[in-house]
């Protein structure tokens, strides 16, 4: 599943020059064990799908070890199997009937009026906003439900079908099947998620060859891919480590602070003018002074020097075309400074902007040849790329980047 956690972690990579593997098996009922035909398969983020026959068999080509293999069918649950390949056998899959009292319940618990007073929000927050997002348009926005807790400030939105979305810019037109779309306004932390199928409506045109370059040289697959071939430097990147520790003053602010607030209240009944008054370790400009501290930021940044690639892989499989990725702190990624000579105005606005990339999990991160990267949740992005990390941008890691 793709997600997204204040910023949002894609998937892409090209397939033309690397191994093909296949993926066969049988879909069935789960209740029955019969087949079915008419499934809908795919690998997630990607234009690779097909639909089962007759006897529920399907075969697709994967030019990845490891992907997400998503199954649907008109009135059935969605499965998605995380898969590593080559297989060792077929698989079978078997999906179950959807219990459609449960739908009619939870749809019936949210907005009735949802899209007028949050459409905007969900689009800007999905889809993006200007450049390629001007393009972009949802066909089906219907289907999309939302909830607002205003106790806890948190919007969530589910679909009750896949959306389905036109893409302009790019020459796609994608089936966006949505798992999970939550903003926490209290805390300013945005997630979503969700399975992606592209077809592509390009026709060769030039247009959105030209789009789909300037969206590759931007994602986070070109950086894995860097990455992998250990080109930073080549490739324009700067990448310097950046370490964040918590702000000491700010915390002894806060202690200070909440000491001095419970003895004004308890003891002075809440008066400040007769706290002042009555004593002179706590001015009025040194409580003002512990006011500001104990809004600074939270943590305090040191950034240190530039990074190679080897820095962060702790391990390969040659034969696999893997390696493993692991690091503490954060990445302090610079997009190269020679965008700035490109003739798209997108490329050139970001020329030496910042993003960020840290590892949630102790374990790391498998990055492949291809430019892939897993556990995709583990691996959070921030910063500027985020912008670029959204629907209109994304493109199907099948994609082929050309020159």
């Amino acid at each position: 599943m793709i997600r997204f956690y204040l910023l949002l972690a894609s998937i892409f990579f090209a397939h033309t020059l690397f191994a093909q593997h296949r993926i066969q098996g049988k879909i069935i009922n789960a209740d029955d064990r019969s087949p079915i035909a008419g499934a809908s398969i795919y690998i997630n983020n990607s234009s690779l799908g097909t639909s089962s026959n007759k006897e529920g068999l399907f075969s697709i080509n994967s030019p990845n070890r490891n992907v997400e293999l998503v199954v649907s069918n008109m009135g059935f649950e969605k499965r998605v199997l995380e898969i590593q390949l080559p297989l060792q056998h077929e698989l079978v899959i078997a999906i179950k009937e959807k219990s459609t009292a449960i739908e009619e319940v939870l749809v019936t618990n949210y907005l009735k009026d949802g899209w007028k007073e949050w459409g905007d929000f969900f689009i800007e927050n999905l889809i993006g906003q200007g450049g390629f997002a001007d393009d972009c348009k949802i066909l089906n926005h219907e289907v999309v439900k939302f909830r607002f807790d205003k106790k806890a400030n948190v919007l969530t939105a589910i679909c009750t079908e896949p959306l389905k979305i036109r893409n302009d810019a790019l020459g796609y037109e994608l089936t966006y099947d949505l798992g999970g779309f939550r903003m926490d306004f209290a805390t300013r932390m945005f997630l979503f998620e969700g399975y992606a199928f592209f077809k592509d409506v390009s026709k060769g045109r030039s247009k959105y060859r030209k789009n789909r370059n300037v969206s590759y040289l931007l994602s986070l697959n070109r950086f894995v891919r860097s990455t992998y071939n250990k080109e930073w430097e080549k490739d324009g990147y700067i990448v310097r480590k950046l370490v964040k520790k918590d702000n000491e003053v700010r915390i002894e602010a806060i202690q200070k602070y909440n000491a001095i607030l419970d003895s004004v209240q308890k003891k002075y009944r809440g008066n400040w003018n007769l706290f002042y008054a009555s004593q002179k370790d706590f001015t009025e400009d040194k409580v003002n002074t512990i006011r500001k501290q104990r809004i600074q930021p939270e943590k305090i940044s040191y950034l240190m020097g530039i990074m190679q690639p080897d820095e962060i892989i702790v391990g390969e499989d040659k034969e696999k075309g893997l390696m493993k990725l692991n690091y503490t702190d954060f990445l302090y990624i610079i997009y190269p400074a020679d965008f700035s000579n490109s003739k798209n105005k997108i490329l050139q606005k970001a020329a030496s902007e910042v993003s960020e990339l840290s590892i949630v999990e102790t374990d790391g991160i498998i990055i492949e040849q291809q430019g892939s990267y897993f556990p995709t949740a583990n691996w959070i992005l921030s910063g500027y790329a985020v912008g670029y990390s959204k629907l209109a941008y994304m493109l199907p890691l099948d994609y082929v980047p050309t020159d």
